[in-house]
């Protein structure tokens, strides 16, 4: 289906509801371009020139069970994004190619991190998940020199003609929930499943 709508409604992203545990504050609509896709060693796999929509949200959330205002337990960016001559689906397939081609790297401020596919969602017409991982940290940012790691993961699924990408990323120095990512996806899948069947 091609996109005949000037925007991505809110009821596309996730959903209060769709969280493993409590939405910490309100989601936060980002400035379109704020914020970028992953960068894997370079490699151009985001279809850009024929992108149609794109927006993006932010979210926090607690674990199960924890008061309000207890620290959180990770951090969400969600990207949807809308593609016209039926790019979504070479989009899956740069991406996956781009973190295969990618098992290390530096990040942007030189620390070496390394990628792995770690497989499907079983979502969408097709999807991927990804996992960083980097050099352990304590509170301040400063290396544990412990040999520890922390991942952070990338759940992606397309649906037709549109991406949902998210990002979840552990707080401060803590590692993101595998289990947690898997479910975030499935529930962006089909959130952007029904904006789609309904656009």
């Amino acid at each position: 289906m091609t996109s005949s709508v000037a925007s991505v409604p809110d009821s596309a992203f996730l959903h209060a509801a769709d969280v493993p545990g409590q939405i910490k504050g309100m989601p936060e609509r980002l400035a379109d371009g704020e914020r970028s896709l992953p960068s894997f060693c370079g490699a151009a796999y985001d279809q850009s020139d024929r992108l149609t929509l794109r927006a993006t949200f932010r979210l926090l959330y607690n674990s199960p069970g924890s008061p309000p205002e207890a620290t959180p337990k990770a951090e969400i960016y969600q990207d949807i994004l809308v593609y016209r001559e039926a790019a979504a689906g070479p989009f899956m397939t740069a991406l996956r190619a781009a973190v295969a081609g990618c098992g290390s790297q530096s990040d942007a401020a030189g620390v070496p991190v390394a990628n792995f596919l770690r497989g499907e969602l079983g979502a969408g017409d097709e999807s991927a998940l990804i996992e960083q991982r980097r050099p352990a940290t304590d509170d301040a940012g400063d290396p544990l020199d412990d040999g520890s790691e922390q991942s952070m993961f990338w759940a992606v699924a397309r649906v037709g003609d549109a991406i949902a990408f998210l990002a979840v990323i552990g707080w401060e120095c803590s590692s993101a929930d595998f289990g947690d990512t898997i479910a975030l996806g499935r529930k962006a899948a089909a959130r952007l499943a029904a904006w789609r069947a309904s656009a």
